[in-house]
């Protein structure tokens, strides 16, 4: 695990401001990301929503939740595992709140992974661009603050540069108006379901992703036990029938 932070125009590894070395994208990372244009997680019921059963690489995918819920790091985990292939994993932590165990518990590789420490907002946007640019990254994650506003411009430029790098965005930004900007391929509403002492549960939906399933959504599931992850697709709700007898209305 190496830490990145930005300062003026380059982006500088801890060792690199140690030596005030080169930055990192300059300097590669070990292992290139996949040639594969998309991935999937594994979880059938959860790549079955997406257009054509899997997610793209070389694009934004935004995770959307309700502030009051949290953050969905796990979901944001399973994403960024899945995706990054050989190449490594930058996460975004400006208020240093990551758990770097909690991550390699979910499978993220600490050797590749970076974590980006930017200063402020507009450091963050920059630093994405300029991770999601290099071809030596597979997943780029980033948690916007519920008053950080993207402009049409700015999701447009996080867009082409990972276009550019063919590697994956993945956004976490808070539902409602503050995420009306985008230029995401797919954008997931996460929000917690009923689980168990054992078992953690939350309903992924996906709200926008042309060819796939909007508007549907499946439960999550992980248990703490064995750390397995499972997905189920979303039972309709339904009335429960009236006892024999009883009058309906």
């Amino acid at each position: 695990m190496k830490l990145i932070t930005s300062q003026g125009v380059r982006l500088l590894t801890l060792s690199d401001m140690l030596r005030e070395g080169p930055s990192i994208a300059a300097a590669g990372v070990a292992a290139a990301s996949s040639d594969v244009p998309s991935f999937s997680t594994g979880l059938q019921a959860l790549d079955a929503l997406a257009p054509g059963g899997a997610l793209r690489r070389g694009v934004v995918h935004e995770i959307l939740a309700d502030p009051a819920d949290g953050t969905p790091l796990f979901f944001a985990t399973l994403l960024a595992r899945s995706s990054c292939g050989a190449g490594a994993v930058v996460w975004c932590d400006p208020g240093h709140e990551i758990y770097p165990p909690a991550l390699a518990a979910q499978g993220i590789d600490l050797d590749r992974l970076f974590l980006l420490q930017p200063k402020t907002p507009a450091e963050q946007t920059w630093a994405v661009g300029e991770c999601l640019k290099c071809k030596g990254v597979g997943a780029v994650v980033a948690a916007l603050k519920p008053a950080q506003r993207l402009s049409r411009l700015e999701a447009r430029r996080l867009q082409l540069a990972a276009e550019r790098g063919g590697g994956v965005g993945l956004l976490l930004r808070p539902a409602g108006k503050a995420s009306a900007e985008h230029a995401a391929a797919t954008r997931w509403l996460v929000r917690p379901a009923p689980g168990e002492r054992t078992v953690q549960r939350w309903e992924v939906q996906l709200l926008h992703g042309h060819g796939g399933r909007v508007g549907q959504a499946v439960i999550l599931e992980h248990s703490r036990e064995t750390n397995r992850v499972r997905a189920a697709e979303k039972l309709a709700d339904r009335r429960r029938p009236a006892p024999l007898g009883a009058e309906t209305a």
